[in-house]
């Protein structure tokens, strides 16, 4: 039965109803997932090749077998269709690469004198967060404005707790020094909380005036040294205000949605406007064939992007799209408020828009360019390796431990978009399996895992293997490596290892390919594109390896404690900060936090306080 019939088999089985399909190949391998008003009708579309486009004619003739999904509305097929897209990473379909996570502005209310801070994540602390930020910079610029005016501390509790003199940001300006009862008293302190709040939240202008009065009183009482700083104030909110080439002031919570393409190359821009305010903006580069329409990717990456994160009421884009309606409310649905999407024809959104496009534009023509270098860079490394094939993606390796302890493997990936930061991965290596500071015990533990049997299956884990093996170390390394692809059969993986030479100066690293040493000029791009490769490497496992420390630190003085589980000694840690803290809380505070009973909590206390 060839892959037609097959369709038309279990089209013929399937329901009239709204939901999605999942289209596999013959290795049970997901290549598309898709959403339908009507499934039976859907999938007919699929049966007449002539009217396909290559891409999809391609897809239909890999397929093995069709899997459906019923839903109740359209509006649920469309939300399922975009998890599923996000989990899966079916190649056939539209995906936005870049997940990462919009930084706010975090105040908390749990504490007695409020931290303001920065968050990502769940927000699941008592407290009002103001975002998101299109870009960390554009957050720590206005963070830095509100410590200035507000005086609003910064540090966590740990070290406001065990203060007894202010620290340089107090002696800057940038903190009142609630930590040792500085300049405010506790009522004052909690009033400009406030008025930070109500700033943030668009209310400009009374605070403004409010300052400048004061600014008028301090002056005429001859207090030129506080009337200059309430001025300073005054500037500082200014230039928030301002700091942006355009800003809106009549919409107040506005995200601004330009999309620029060519070929199979787009950038999708987003800016965000809150209280009145641009609060940075950020490019995306979703990953699409040739033969999708500009409005398809438009509209998959909105129903992605707003499915991760919460929209605003507005959203301005330089693009139609043709679903706005069903959009609007699976949206609502989820959020419990209307957004509505809208090309504006004329006035100021027009002028806001036309910005957006702008520099989608350009961000576009800068990624075409560093996409072109990241290719540049593998195709000559092959023509200095000599070889026929293509590389495609490098995996380099790299271990890092502290005298044998905490000991985690490194891997991260380059590919003809450059670093690919989403497919990298951490091993933690098991010290019980591998000898205390055998350096070549961990690699041998780390190239192992990567490269067993299910983990070459596992193609969401992993992806796909890599052209090119680069080792962080000398010959020994090499070596290991070798016959490490030789016993996995992967022999026609290039395999190049870099260590340091004498006095660990880069200038006499050394690379061994093939059993030679220094076939490749050191004066070379193809040398220099190795040693970043070896160094991102080294940065990622070091960055790991803190990371574990700094964990198990925390958690051991915990660890013998009877009834404390990994998750509760978290939940502990961060609550009170430090394990200092726990010490000398008592068994009533530690109830406070979720999961720690009455026993439990004076178990605690009972075990540091006898």
């Amino acid at each position: 039965m060839n892959n037609i019939e097959n369709i038309k088999k279990i089209v013929n089985h399937s329901p009239s109803s709204s939901g999605i399909y999942k289209m596999l190949n013959e290795k049970k391998e997901i290549m598309y997932v898709g959403k339908a008003k009507n499934l039976q009708n859907r999938l007919k579309s699929y049966l007449n090749t002539n009217n396909l486009s290559n891409r999809i004619r391609r897809m239909v003739s890999r397929i093995s077998n069709i899997e459906v999904i019923i839903t109740e509305t359209e509006k649920e097929a469309l939300l399922l269709e975009a998890n599923l897209i996000k989990k899966l990473k079916p190649p056939f379909n539209i995906l936005l690469r870049d997940d990462k996570s919009f930084p706010y502005i975090f105040i908390n209310h749990e504490q007695e004198f409020p931290q303001i801070s920065k968050h990502r994540g769940k927000q699941k602390y008592k407290g009002k967060y103001f975002g998101p930020f299109a870009t960390i910079n554009s957050l720590n610029y206005t963070l830095k404005i509100l410590q200035k005016v507000f005086l609003l501390r910064s540090c966590d509790d740990t070290i406001f707790q065990n203060r007894s003199k202010p620290c340089l940001l107090y002696q800057i300006e940038r903190c009142s020094g609630p930590c040792v009862d500085y300049t405010l008293s506790k009522k004052e302190y909690l009033q400009s909380v406030k008025n930070a709040e109500h700033f943030l939240s668009g209310q400009h202008s009374n605070l403004q005036e409010e300052l400048s009065s004061k600014m008028d009183e301090e002056s005429k009482s001859l207090n030129y040294e506080k009337a200059a700083s309430y001025r300073d104030k005054i500037v500082a909110l200014t230039q928030i205000q301002s700091q942006q080439n355009i800003n809106l002031y009549d919409v107040k919570n506005t995200d601004v949605i330009s999309i620029s393409r060519k070929g199979n190359k787009s950038c999708v821009q987003v800016f965000i406007y809150r209280s009145g305010q641009n609060w940075g903006n950020r490019s995306y580069f979703p990953k699409h064939s040739d033969e999708v329409e500009t409005y398809e990717i438009l509209e998959r990456f909105i129903v992605d992007f707003y499915t991760r994160y919460s929209p605003p009421k507005n959203v301005l884009l330089n693009l139609p799209i043709k679903n706005s309606s069903l959009i609007e409310t699976s949206l609502k649905s989820i959020y419990n408020y209307k957004t509505s999407f809208f090309v504006p024809k004329k006035g100021k959104k027009l002028d806001i828009v036309n910005y957006a496009s702008r520099n989608s534009e350009l961000a576009l023509k800068n990624h075409i360019a560093q996409s072109h270098s990241d290719k540049e860079n593998l195709s000559q490394l092959s023509k200095v390796l000599n070889i026929t094939k293509k590389i495609k993606r490098v995996e380099a390796y790299d271990n890092s431990h502290l005298s044998g302890k905490n000991a985690v493997g490194a891997m991260i990936v380059y590919s003809e978009e450059g670093f690919e930061k989403k497919s990298y991965r951490k091993f933690n290596i098991d010290s019980s399996k591998v000898k205390l500071g055998d350096d070549y015990g961990m690699m041998r533990h780390v190239l192992e895992r990567r490269f067993s049997k299910e983990a070459i299956k596992n193609s969401k884990k992993y992806e796909k293997l890599p052209d090119l093996l680069v080792i962080d170390g000398g010959k020994g390394h090499y070596d290991l490596a070798k016959e490490i692809l030789e016993t996995k059969g992967l022999n026609e993986m290039e395999l190049i290892s870099i260590f340091k030479g004498e006095g660990r100066k880069e200038s006499l690293d050394q690379i061994i390919y093939k059993n030679k040493k220094n076939f490749i000029d050191k004066n070379t791009p193809s040398f220099f594109f190795i040693q970043r490769i070896r160094d991102e490497s080294h940065r990622y496992a070091i960055g790991a390896h803190k990371a574990k420390r700094k964990r198990e630190m925390h958690a051991s003085e915990l660890e013998p404690i009877e009834g404390l589980g990994r998750s509760r000694r978290k939940l502990l840690l961060n609550h009170f900060g430090s394990v200092k803290n726990i010490k000398n809380a008592s068994a009533q505070d530690m109830m406070k936090v979720r999961g720690i009973s009455k026993l439990l909590s004076e178990k605690i206390y009972a075990y540091f306080n006898g």
